[in-house]
């Protein structure tokens, strides 16, 4: 080895090359064109590769919004302690965490004003009404019982 070539070692990038030898890029063919979709997703097709009717349930019971928003809303009355547990106890109260969920709950009506069924808009308002009563009953319930929180 010379005294002139460096040491190490030489990173050389052949991407794009068509071939190494040649030092040319090579050419992609573009991508091909998805087909036109609408948001995120394509749209759902039936077993026979026709698309299902709007008003016909989903052939497979997947998760739906009135799922999403009673997991949320089952998350929040764990925080207020109002489940019980298979041994008799009830899960311990987490007011911070509680009132997460039912912010979380109140963004998720906000977002969706004007696109929920009769049913869905029901079961996010009851919900939201009872969450809001048992949260203010057990920070009522804290503060008589000796702690002067304000």
């Amino acid at each position: 080895m010379s005294e002139q070539e460096p040491r190490g070692f030489k990173i050389v990038d052949k991407r794009g090359m068509a071939d190494e030898g040649e030092g040319k890029p090579s050419v992609a063919p573009p991508p091909p064109v998805p087909p036109k979709e609408t948001g995120n997703r394509p749209e759902p097709e039936g077993v026979e590769g026709k698309k299902s009717p709007v008003d016909e349930p989903a052939a497979v019971g997947g998760p739906t919004f009135l799922d999403l928003v009673g997991t949320l809303q089952f998350g929040a009355m764990a925080h207020l302690g109002m489940i019980q547990t298979p041994d008799g106890k009830r899960s311990p109260v987490n007011l911070p965490a509680a009132k997460d969920s039912i912010d979380i709950l109140v963004i998720l009506q906000e977002k969706t004003k004007g696109n929920l069924t009769s049913e869905e808009n029901e079961v996010m308002g009851e919900g939201l009404y009872h969450l809001r009563m048992a949260y203010l009953a057990v920070l009522n319930a804290g503060q008589g019982a000796g702690g002067k929180e304000k």
